[in-house]
């Protein structure tokens, strides 16, 4: 019996233009384009042109067929990629040059890139759980400033509110849940 060796392959979608200037200090809502709402199908289908484009035939062809999409977070924006141990670097290239997701400028970051789910699964809990709490920071410090209470270097968030709390869970729980 044959074994197949994979690599996951834990990736950060960065949309540049939904991100806010930190160090703005103006009360008013900046009207920022928001980010696209990317799906499995749509996002598998712009990898396999992307390797068509910087590998030509052969490269689509190796790396094409070996890849899936584990899992896809609408909240933080990342998502975990199976890919035979052979071609992860090549598709991580190809990720690496991917410009537009939905007529949108995008950044792929990697995160991490492992040989079990379970590790990957790890990593990705630990960086979600960072981006949550840190988005929930960022809403706290917002809404203090509003109100004037607090200066603006204050990054502490004393205490979640629910809505953040079940986001961690949720989160959590989807990513423990997910299939090898």
């Amino acid at each position: 019996m044959v074994r197949f060796k994979h690599r996951y392959l834990l990736l950060h979608l960065l949309f540049p233009t939904t991100l806010s200037n930190p160090l703005s200090d103006s009360n008013e809502e900046q009207q920022l384009p928001s980010a696209p709402t990317v799906n499995e199908a749509g996002l598998i289908s712009l990898l396999r042109d992307s390797l068509s484009v910087n590998f030509g035939d052969v490269g689509a062809g190796e790396v094409g067929g070996s890849f899936g999409i584990k899992y896809l977070s609408p909240h933080t924006n990342i998502l975990i990629i199976r890919v035979s141990r052979e071609h992860y670097r090549t598709l991580w290239a190809a990720l690496t040059l991917l410009r537009r997701i939905g007529g949108v400028e995008v950044i792929v970051r990697c995160l991490h890139v492992g040989g079990t789910i379970r590790k990957t699964q790890h990593a990705a809990i630990a960086y979600d759980r960072a981006e949550i709490l840190e988005a929930a920071a960022r809403r706290k410090r917002a809404e203090r400033r509003r109100a004037k209470a607090v200066p603006l270097g204050d990054d502490v968030v004393e205490e979640m509110d629910e809505g953040t709390k079940n986001l961690l869970e949720q989160s959590e729980k989807e990513l423990m849940e997910m299939e090898a």
